[in-house]
């Protein structure tokens, strides 16, 4: 569950710094293109997720331990994104073999 939060952050974080008007993207994919065409509703979607994700923290791990839980995690995910993204280590592919592996981890541990 905690592997599931942390990927929701990092995609809200995601959204957030790409509809930043201080980011510049070269070529930008075409999944970035739709995003960065509609900021205004990708930023709502982002603040949801975020919403979300903070509720989930609360509700598994308890009011104040699900908070921090939820800000240490939101600033993992945020030094992932304005690290990782400007080098484009940050695809679809490499994410979702990441994500997987983490949550077999957890379920093993």
């Amino acid at each position: 569950m905690i592997t599931t939060l942390f990927f929701l952050l990092l995609i809200a974080f995601e959204l957030c710094y790409v509809t930043s008007k201080q980011t510049k993207i070269n070529k930008p994919a075409k999944y970035l293109r739709k995003i960065i065409a509609n900021p205004k509703s990708a930023r709502i979607v982002a603040a949801l997720i975020f919403v979300l994700s903070t509720v989930l923290f609360i509700i598994q791990l308890g009011w104040v331990s699900g908070l921090i839980a939820c800000l240490v995690c939101l600033m993992g995910a945020g030094n992932l994104v304005v690290t990782l993204h400007p080098f484009r280590y940050l695809r679809g592919p490499a994410i979702m073999g990441l994500f997987f592996f983490f949550l077999i981890l957890e379920f093993i541990i």
